[in-house]
């Protein structure tokens, strides 16, 4: 090969070699960029790519936009509230991961394929396949990218469930909620008569229908074949308007503030909620046993300790961590 020829394809290597380079430059910054940390916790880097997933993931699912978040609160703006909270978050679960790689605690391998299996589920459906491209593509993620997400959530699960798992209920502790709880443990038998309002222009007339009934009850007419005939509430109606025994916190807040405040036999005023006007009657009122609601004591007794402690090893991580933030890699973050 003459000098010549040799010249000749070197400068052909070297225009194609360019038009690489050209090519692939954008890609290669992005992801210099996408990878600088926006934190450091114990060595190991939570990326800025990671972060504007969760942070926009946050966004999206709030439905905040530009507008709101450019607002003050105080010397911040909700955008810069809103990217400290998720970075502190992140930090968090990049504490427990470490705590979780030193316990050994991974996903197994048919934890892993049961989140495959979830993701090919919301793909092969035609809506949520649809909405859940929308939503990789609002946040940033590519698939893998939010099976990482998922991973690392149920690693923290996991962790969670192993350090809390000595956190038990002793008998003592259970009666001794018991005791002290006892009004939440009442349950209440009533029955209604509904008028449902769908609009406010019906509202008034509804109503006037509510105190007719209500004074028929009042001279003497019988509640239940009131309830059959007039009630609202197609699912109780035709047993005389019977809701079975509740207790608080099953109903809305003024069907039951109503209901509790009856004694036995006693008829409510006309009551407003959000399904419309009703006349409520209380027909029984029992005192549940300890023995009726250990298992729930036990478990509502031991979720808060195991949240308690669970806190209190977190801070413990948390101050032993060595953090570092790069607040200017925040700030470049946008939706």
């Amino acid at each position: 090969m003459d000098k010549r020829t040799k010249i000749v394809l070197f400068s052909i290597a070297a225009v194609v070699l360019l038009i690489i380079l050209i090519a692939v430059t954008p890609e290669i910054v992005r992801y210099v960029d996408e990878n600088r940390a926006v934190a450091i916790v114990n060595g190991e880097k939570i990326t800025k790519k990671e972060f504007a997933i969760n942070y926009r993931s946050q966004i999206n699912y709030y439905g905040l936009d530009k507008a709101f978040l450019s607002q003050k609160v105080g010397d911040k703006t909700y955008e810069q509230q809103i990217k400290e909270n998720v970075l502190d978050g992140l930090i968090i679960r990049q504490i427990e991961l470490q705590q979780a790689r030193k316990r050994n605690i991974t996903l197994s391998s048919a934890e892993k394929k049961a989140i495959d299996q979830q993701i090919e589920q919301y793909k092969s459906d035609s809506q949520s396949g649809t909405e859940f491209k929308q939503y990789l593509q609002t946040i940033g993620a590519t698939e893998n990218e939010y099976k990482d997400q998922v991973i690392k959530s149920q690693i923290v699960s996991k962790l969670y469930d192993e350090v809390t798992k000595n956190q038990k209920a002793s008998d003592a502790e259970i009666e001794s909620y018991y005791n002290s709880h006892k009004s939440d443990f009442v349950e209440v038998k009533a029955s209604h008569i509904l008028f449902k309002v769908n609009d406010s222009k019906e509202e008034a007339a509804k109503k006037k229908k509510a105190e007719e009934i209500l004074q028929m009850i009042k001279d003497g007419q019988n509640f239940e074949k009131l309830a059959q005939k007039y009630s609202e509430d197609e699912t109780t109606k035709q047993k005389g308007g019977d809701l079975g025994y509740f207790r608080k916190g099953q109903m809305v807040k003024e069907f039951e503030d109503a209901a509790f405040s009856l004694n036995i036999g006693e008829i409510s005023s006309i009551v407003k909620t959000s399904y419309g006007f009703h006349i409520i009657k209380v027909t029984d009122r029992k005192q549940l046993l300890l023995s009726d609601v250990k298992d729930e004591i036990k478990s509502t007794i031991e979720s808060q300790k195991k949240d308690e402690y669970y806190q209190s090893l977190l801070e413990k991580w948390k101050k032993e961590a060595k953090i570092k933030k790069f607040e200017d890699v925040l700030k470049s973050v946008s939706i």
